[in-house]
């Protein structure tokens, strides 16, 4: 993840506060710690905390960490917390952290765990380990064996195969998966603990040279060093660090200047991040979320609070009821937040809701969020920092599609971040802007008219098409910060009803424009049309066929859509289900 400015000061802030008080804990108990890692490489270059990092590591020899875990609860101040096995078996971690309360730092495994989701300090317990390079490699597996069966007693971190749930865990073979499952299964949390302490300080009471993170094996630090720690200055305090430090860093890190290029710059990317204080920055002040609804009563507060709960916040929550006859507009108004405003209007199509929307808004760009689906709270901080960036009309970014058994598909997006021709990456068969993705110039959306009003299906994309023609400029980040419901409640293009629109997709194409968009109007024209047929709009789907006959990049997609007009209308969903059908196994089975 790449936090924008205002993100980056505000979380070193709290992440700050709370190293004091540990430091003022430990100071009163007496209690040696030393800086370790990503801390010690802020330290020695600049000071402080490395400028692009969100975390701040200590670490504590084990008969010190363990007075630390005895004597800390009672000593934190009540804006902090300690979390460690101890004192919340709930806990997925081996090691311990300090959270700030009042704040949130959620990494995506660790979403719905029942603990503690506050902005953190590691603390980790250093344990000697053996000279012998047999004994340490034979320590190490079986730290990390019990380290692993610890963390599955509270959360399962890989699918099938071992393959892992995101990026930030390594894959395992099948037959470790199955003897975690095994221990798991046959032994309580307290017994896997117990046995993952032991290992962990099994030659604590040898004279061995080094200190180590024992399953880590370039965590070490040399016993002497420890003994010899020396204070070092650090975001306005001095801490203490192991004696020679840019000697301990070198043979943590080898050559440690390479991890400060940009490239390099790695941190812990959470998918919840919020602060004890409301934040704005001066881009996200220019942003209005237009919210459109219509008849949602069970998914808008979800949609609705994922924007109250960004860490950085817009100027104003518009949300747009088109008419609903559900409960939808009063569970608005039981959420009983001064930053939503519920503007009501007769039933007029989602096109209306967000024209009407736009023009309620203040912001000089519009975020358009469907009451479907939801952001993670790093989207609106996401988006601040492109438009700090990229000089854009549109900016979006990556989202995953859920059903609603909760399985989320990465949706086929752009690869890279920057300025993208939409036309193209849509050619390619990736969505580089969605609605809930989306955020716009309000001066770009009135130049192209606003959404299409009348049309129920692919009024999106006739938007994305117009401002394209009128010289737009589309910004991407590949951060997928977007939920898009695939089974949500009354989404347009489930149900069929004809459209009384004064635009159409056909209006859109030009002979004098590159082929390239014309394409791209086809590919929407055809799809829509396609739809529309399956559901029964026989003679739209024919004029489709008619205006469309010029492309040469679906000509496939236009056969399929004369195929199914020239059904009854009653086998047009089964045929084109099995076509659906066939058209995977091809593209995922390589038949």
């Amino acid at each position: 993840m790449k936090y924008n400015d205002d993100i980056l000061r505000q979380l070193h802030t709290e992440l700050v506060d709370t190293l004091r008080e540990v430091v003022r804990v430990c100071d009163a108990a007496a209690i040696p710690y030393f800086i370790q890692g990503g801390t010690a490489i802020g330290a020695h270059f600049f000071e402080g905390i490395v400028p692009w990092d969100d975390d701040i590591d200590l670490g504590m020899i084990r008969s010190d960490y363990e007075r630390f875990l005895r004597e800390a609860p009672s000593l934190l101040s009540d804006g902090y917390v300690l979390q460690e096995f101890s004192t919340e078996p709930s806990t997925p971690f081996y090691f311990a952290k300090v959270r700030k309360r009042g704040t949130r730092f959620v990494e995506s495994e660790w979403v719905g765990l029942p603990i503690e989701e506050g902005i953190y300090i590691d603390i980790f317990p250093y344990d000697l380990i053996p000279d012998s390079a047999r004994l340490e490699r034979r320590q190490r597996r079986r730290v990390k064996f019990w380290v692993n069966c610890f963390t599955a007693k509270s959360v399962w971190l890989w699918r099938w195969f071992g393959r892992p749930n995101n990026g930030c865990i390594f894959p395992k073979s099948i037959i470790s998966c199955a003897a975690i499952r095994a221990v798991t299964l046959c032994m309580s949390k307290r017994r896997i603990y117990d046995r993952l302490r032991r290992e962990s300080a099994r030659y604590n009471s040898t004279d061995a040279r080094y200190y180590n993170i024992v399953r880590m094996p370039r965590d070490r630090i040399a016993a002497d060093a420890i003994r010899r720690a020396a204070p070092v200055p650090f975001a306005g305090m001095m801490l203490t660090a192991p004696a020679d430090l840019e000697t301990y860093l070198r043979n943590h890190y080898g050559n440690i200047r390479k991890w400060l290029p940009e490239e390099q710059q790695l941190n812990h990317a959470p998918e919840i991040l919020q602060f004890s204080e409301v934040l704005q920055s001066a881009a996200s002040r220019r942003i209005s979320v237009v919210i459109p609804l219509y008849n949602k009563e069970r998914e808008v507060e979800r949609a609705v609070r994922s924007v109250l709960q960004q860490s950085i916040m817009p100027l104003e929550i518009i949300v747009v009821d088109d008419g609903s006859t559900d409960s939808s507009a009063a569970v608005v108004e039981a959420i009983g937040s001064p930053r939503v405003r519920l503007v009501r209007q007769c039933n007029s199509g989602v096109s209306a809701a967000r024209n009407r929307g736009i023009a309620e808004a203040a912001g000089d760009f519009i975020a358009m969020l469907d009451a479907d689906d939801w952001w993670l709270t790093g989207y609106m901080a996401e988006i601040c920092r492109l438009i700090e960036r990229y000089d854009a009309d549109a900016y979006s970014t990556a989202f995953d599609i859920v059903s609603g058994s909760g399985l989320r598909t990465p949706a086929a997006v752009p690869a890279t971040e920057g300025i993208i021709d939409p036309c193209s990456e849509a050619l390619a068969g990736r969505f580089p802007i969605i609605p809930s993705t989306a955020v716009v110039r309000r001066e770009t959306l009135l130049r192209a008219g606003g959404f299409p009003e009348g049309m129920r299906i692919g009024e999106d994309q006739w938007l994305w098409v117009r401002m394209v023609q009128q010289g737009a400029r589309f910004c991407f980040s590949p951060m997928s910060l977007v939920r898009y419901s695939r089974d949500a409640s009354n989404r347009s293009a489930a149900i069929y009803r004809a459209e009384h629109s004064t635009h159409s997709i056909e209006e859109l194409y030009s002979p004098s424009q590159s082929d390239d968009l014309n394409e791209y109007i086809a590919r929407i024209g055809i799809g829509k049309a396609i739809t529309q047929s399956v559901r029964g709009g026989t003679s739209d789907a024919r004029r489709a066929v008619r205006a469309f006959s010029y492309t040469r990049r679906f000509r496939r997609q236009l056969l399929r859509l004369r195929l199914l007009n020239s059904l009854p209308v009653f086998l047009r969903s089964s045929v084109d289900a099995f076509y659906r059908f066939m058209a995977w196994v091809l593209v995922h089975k390589g038949l």
